[in-house]
C-alpha cells in the first residue's frame, strides 16, 4: 500500500539523481574547454562517469542487495570527487 503510494516519488529521486550526474559531467567538460584543464581532468571525469553508470545501474538493473552497495561505492566516489576539489 504504502509503496503505491510513493512510487512516483522514487522515480523523481532517480531523475534527480541523473541530472547531477550529468550536471558533473557537463561542468567537468565546460571547464575543459573554456579555460585551463583542472588537475587530474581525466581520473575526475572517469569517476563521474562511473558513478552516473553506477546510479543508473542500481537503480534499474541489479537486486536490492547488489543496488545498496553499489550506491555506497557511489557515495565513497562522490566524496573522493569532493575532497579532491576541496583540496584545490
Amino acid at each position: 500500500m504504502l509503496g503505491a503510494r510513493f512510487a512516483d516519488l522514487f522515480r523523481r529521486v532517480d531523475l534527480v539523481i541523473y541530472v547531477c550526474g550529468a550536471a558533473t559531467v557537463i561542468g567537468l567538460l565546460v571547464m575543459k574547454f573554456v579555460g585551463p584543464p583542472p588537475a587530474g581532468f581525466i581520473p575526475r571525469i572517469a569517476i563521474a562517469v562511473l558513478m552516473l553508470a553506477l546510479s543508473i545501474g542500481s537503480a534499474r538493473v541489479l537486486p536490492r542487495e547488489v543496488s545498496s552497495t553499489l550506491m555506497t561505492l557511489n557515495i565513497a566516489l562522490g566524496f573522493v570527487l569532493l575532497i579532491w576539489y576541496v583540496r584545490e
